[in-house]
């Protein structure tokens, strides 16, 4: 892995904010891509530490050696903020679908609602292949953080489900005091392309691990004013690095390699299915958090996780033309959910869900073993006289209680190696009514009296629930939301068992379930199970994400 350059071959010097703030993509002198990721945010201080010492760019004045091991300090000295404007997305347009938005923004103005169009994303040929990650975005303005009542009643009438970005109208500004003097910016990078490390870094804002920890970072560390007038770090590295830093925090690094493998190359899907669409108004492409992808780094790198990422080195998904957005969970629970289901935005045939199993689809399988195959087939008939088989479609709540009854063997993700302890593949939680009136207290339902999955998709995580109560009837739509009201669900694939008492009343449910996480896309345990199986990586990736095949793009 190699730094990037340093100078005006990669971002001009009198326009490095405004180069970082357009979301451009980046690349090498080699034609290959450097992302910028942001890694502090509405900071004051800086520190950085080069053990082999450091070249500092202060603005537009020269380089500067700092000698090895002598701190580099940055700090704010006066700043400006962004003009930023809130909009709430209404609609998402993918692909083709794009060709639609003026037509669709009419169809928003018809119901009252003078709608605009976002173009996100971009289009970029590369080696003779086109990545096209582009959507159109159809918003409507927002005063403050929400929507005024009559166009929040207009969406809630036609089902819409809202999200929020950000455009910038005017960039931020800050002044920075590094080695005696002031500037709009500072560059770095450690002499003879070295790691650097950088004090103090802020990570796991809004989760249970948040906290501060020094991170040794490659590539050029770009110090620049964030949206708020404070102090941004964002480094500039190349995408073999950051799929690096990326996969051993996202997969085991002792899973076989051809999991590892498949994770590399999902991992830069994600990556590159996210360049231009999230982020709009910070000077970075992706964060390195989980809101991304958790980036930590050389400090997080393992040598079998750089070893999948040089082998798969450029690679990428696609069906047909289209860059598959490669998402993935932990565990899918032995099917996988369509993305639709999961997330507001039209079906995308690579991210349909599908049973999780060996035996699904025998033209699937030329790459088994024949020990493999004949154990596969064993499972199968085991599976066929002990349990009703395992449903390709689990829209009903027998079709997932035939899942739970499934035995482990099965589904690729029961059969992983790194899957046979603690509560991920199969769980049960149960809820008193008490649990249950504070976790849907302000749907104004009163105290529950019944809970109900009112939809499923095709892999049976839930559309909506039900909630009844004795005051009224409420719905939360989607599965995230119902996992983060239910003390962080493992999965929103489960089935409810009611106790009640003599007279009837509810006193608590018992939720029965499968996976960890979303569900959608990859099963990361399935791809250890598939690679413990004798599949590639290749034959991983075309079964999560159906139909893809794997091109080298750079």
């Amino acid at each position: 892995m190699t730094a990037p350059l340093l100078l005006a071959a990669l971002l001009a010097q009198a326009g490095l904010v405004e180069d970082l703030y357009s979301h451009r993509l980046l690349f090498d002198e080699r034609g290959r891509p450097l992302v910028p990721i942001g890694m502090m945010q509405n900071a004051a201080r800086v520190v950085v530490v080069g053990e082999h010492g450091l070249l500092v760019t202060a603005g537009e004045a020269p380089p500067v050696e700092v000698t090895p091991g002598v701190p580099l300090v940055v700090e704010r000295v006066s700043g400006t903020a962004a003009v930023v404007r809130p909009l709430w997305v209404i609609e998402t347009l993918e692909a083709e679908a794009r060709q639609q938005k003026r037509a669709a923004a009419d169809v928003w103005a018809g119901r009252g609602l003078a709608a605009q169009i976002l173009d996100v994303g971009g289009v970029y040929g590369v080696k003779g292949t086109v990545v096209d990650n582009r959507a159109a975005l159809v918003v409507l303005p927002s005063v403050g953080d929400r929507l005024d009542d009559k166009t929040a009643r207009a969406l809630a009438a036609v089902g819409a489900r809202e999200s929020t970005v950000e455009a910038l109208d005017a960039l931020p500004s800050v002044q920075l005091r590094v080695l005696g003097a002031t500037a709009a910016f500072v560059r770095v990078v450690g002499k003879d392309g070295r790691p650097v490390l950088v004090k103090e870094v802020e990570h796991g804002v809004g989760y249970a691990d948040h906290g501060f920890a020094d991170r040794l970072l490659r590539g050029e560390l770009l110090v620049v004013p964030d949206k708020g007038g404070r102090v941004a770090v964002v480094n500039l590295v190349d995408e073999d690095a950051v799929v690096a830093g990326v996969l051993p925090s996202e997969m085991f690094a002792s899973a076989p390699l051809e999991a590892l493998k498949a994770q590399a190359v999902t991992a830069r899907g994600e990556l590159f299915a996210k360049i231009g669409r999230r982020h709009l108004a910070d000077p970075f492409q992706v964060c390195s958090e989980q809101h991304c992808q958790v980036y930590k780094g050389v400090s997080a790198e393992h040598p079998r996780a750089t070893q999948a990422a040089d082998e798969t080195r450029g690679e990428l998904a696609f069906v047909g033309e289209r860059l598959v957005e490669s998402v993935y969970s932990a565990c899918c629970g032995g099917h996988t959910e369509a993305a639709d289901v999961v997330w507001d935005r039209p079906p995308q045939s690579a991210l349909a869900g599908r049973a999780d199993v060996p035996f699904a689809d025998p033209a699937s399988r030329p790459w088994l073993a024949p020990d493999v195959e004949a154990s596969a087939l064993a499972a199968r008939a085991r599976h066929d006289r002990k349990a009703p088989p395992v449903p390709i479609d689990l829209r009903t709540d027998a079709a997932v209680e035939a899942l739970l009854a499934a035995p482990k063997d099965a589904t690729w993700c029961g059969r992983s190696s790194f899957n046979q302890k603690g509560d991920v593949y199969r769980w049960t939680r149960r809820f008193t009514r008490v649990e249950l009136d504070a976790a849907f207290a302000d749907l104004g339902v009163g105290e529950v009296r019944r809970l109900a999955v009112e939809e499923r998709g095709p892999g049976g995580r839930l559309r909506a629930l039900v909630i009844e109560g004795n005051k009224g009837r409420g719905r939360v739509l989607r599965e995230l939301p119902v996992r983060k009201r239910l003390a962080n669900l493992r999965s929103g694939l489960f089935v409810i068992d009611e106790e009640r008492d003599a007279a009837g009343a509810l006193l608590a449910v018992t939720l029965r379930g499968a996976g960890f996480g979303h569900g959608s896309g990859m099963c990361q345990q399935g791809a250890i199970g598939m690679a413990e199986g004798g599949a590639d990586y290749r034959a991983i990736l075309r079964h999560y994400y159906v139909g893809a095949a794997v091109k080298r793009v750079f």
